[in-house]
């Protein structure tokens, strides 16, 4: 169910972000120039452990192109290790209408390929990334030079912190929800519709499960549901739902029914979670992750899931680490459930290791093999059921080891790891303060015996 890309002329493709709100004759957030983007992959030190933390945040100006003219509109921007996404607003700051929601308008995901060029005169900010066959550029505007400087140094850290870039095989589209077309001038102005922007598909990984605000996202909804209401469902994973009934469902959630009933289908939530992981801008598990992953397995004896779990913890970005505990998840719960749905860890495994690790299946990693007999075309099959069958059991292996590999890190979802914090902190004060009473109830209990002493020494003395 894969998308349509969008075909350009130039080699040098155009970054749009999705036109908001249409006001005084703007046609709305134009696109920041650049081409598809790139695959989310680790940093090149194995062992150095990648947190994705919030580098910098705060407002910019995006470009803003029509017919013969530009303007600059402010939008607010979070940059991370992994990902730059922006908002109309202040994610942080209290809404001025009630039931206003600042949605997050676009995101990018970063590589180490990139590089930082300023225009001091124009307070403009470009980076420029080389990857893959295409290049690409953002162009951002600061509000004075004071904030250009400091962006270009965060933007420099954390291009140097970003995960590595392969050459990109597919074209995905870099912003993910805010896609759009440039205008240009020979665009009829009765037809110069502003295209939908999807709130459920291409959301960067790093707000995959959860919105800024720590909302659930619609995949996280989705595999709450397989797991509450799906695991008893035959085959459920493996057998496909009518496509048109899975994109209707997404398009209902995107028009205000984002809820899941019980009575819904299973099999079409499912194939909605695999449309969605499908659709990500990058993938949930990178090619230097699925390589880590490969190396690991091929460890002998009993090493071998201590090895994995080392190579999650170090190889894998914290976004991409959460994603696939969330999805493995899921996949448990229908594994436990196989003598009612038919579903083994193999089989679970056998359906979701393509979405997994994608790279993987599709050729990236390397897999050592003795395929030096018969054509080109017979060695291609073979490698890619050797790559396939590799993927598996990998998958297998993360599913029946999950709590020797992930049992002790952070949960998967970020309220969940809030909460628990918050439940720690609100024991420690019931804590103090059953302490404090306890010492206030003995301060007075003291002080009544020292005063029943003196009156009992005083009725002896009369």
């Amino acid at each position: 169910m894969a998308t349509k890309k969008n075909e350009s002329s130039q080699k040098q493709q155009r970054m749009v972000f999705k036109k908001d709100e249409p006001s005084k004759g703007h046609q709305g957030d134009a696109a920041v120039v650049a081409s598809p983007g790139p695959l989310l992959q680790a940093p090149p030190t194995p062992k150095s452990r990648v947190r994705n933390s919030v580098l910098k945040s705060g407002p910019l100006f995006l470009s803003t192109k029509g017919i013969g003219w530009t303007s600059w509109k402010k939008r607010w921007f979070i940059l991370t290790q992994t990902s730059l996404v922006f908002f109309k607003s202040d994610p942080s700051a209290i809404p001025q209408k009630e039931n206003e929601v600042n949605l997050i308008l676009g995101g990018i995901d970063l590589n180490n390929s990139g590089s930082v060029v300023v225009k001091a005169d124009k307070k403009l900010l470009t980076v420029l990334f080389q990857d893959g066959q295409d290049g690409r550029t953002f162009t951002l505007k600061a509000e004075s030079s004071e904030d250009l400087y400091e962006w270009k140094a965060a933007f420099e850290n954390a291009l140097s912190q970003a995960p590595s870039s392969p050459h990109v095989l597919g074209k995905n589209d870099i912003l993910g929800n805010e896609k759009a077309n440039a205008v240009n001038g020979s665009k009829d102005p009765v037809n110069n519709k502003q295209p939908v922007r999807s709130t459920v598909l291409g959301k960067p990984i790093l707000l995959a499960l959860e919105d800024v605000d720590g909302a659930p996202t619609f995949l996280e909804k989705a595999l709450r549901f397989i797991e509450e209401h799906g695991t008893k469902a035959e085959g459920v994973l493996r057998l496909a739902a009518d496509v048109e009934d899975v994109k209707c469902r997404i398009q209902e959630y995107e028009k205000g029914k984002t809820e899941f009933s019980p009575e819904e289908d299973p099999h079409v939530i499912a194939d909605c979670i695999k449309y969605v992981i499908r659709e990500l801008p990058s993938c949930p598990v990178p090619a230097s992750c699925c390589n880590a992953l490969l190396e690991a397995y091929r460890t002998l004896g009993g090493d071998r899931v201590n090895t994995m779990r080392e190579a999650v913890l170090d190889a894998f970005p914290e976004p991409n680490r959460r994603l696939l505990q969330r999805i493995l998840m899921m996949m448990r719960a229908v594994a436990s459930n196989k003598t009612l749905n038919r579903m083994s860890s193999s089989a679970v495994a056998a359906c979701m290791a393509p979405l997994i690790l994608r790279p993987l299946v599709s050729g990236d990693c390397e897999i050592e093999n003795d395929f030096n007999a018969g054509d080109d075309s017979s060695i291609q099959l073979l490698r890619a059921a050797a790559a396939a069958n590799h993927a598996q059991v990998i998958v297998i292996t993360l599913l029946e080891e999950y709590d020797k590999i992930f049992g002790d890190m952070f949960p998967p979802i970020y309220t969940m790891e809030r909460k628990r914090v918050e439940v720690k902190v609100k024991v420690k004060v019931k804590v103090k303060v059953k302490v404090k009473v306890k010492v206030k109830r003995q301060l007075m209990m003291t002080v009544m015996m020292q005063h029943l002493g003196l009156m009992h020494t005083a009725i002896v003395t009369m």
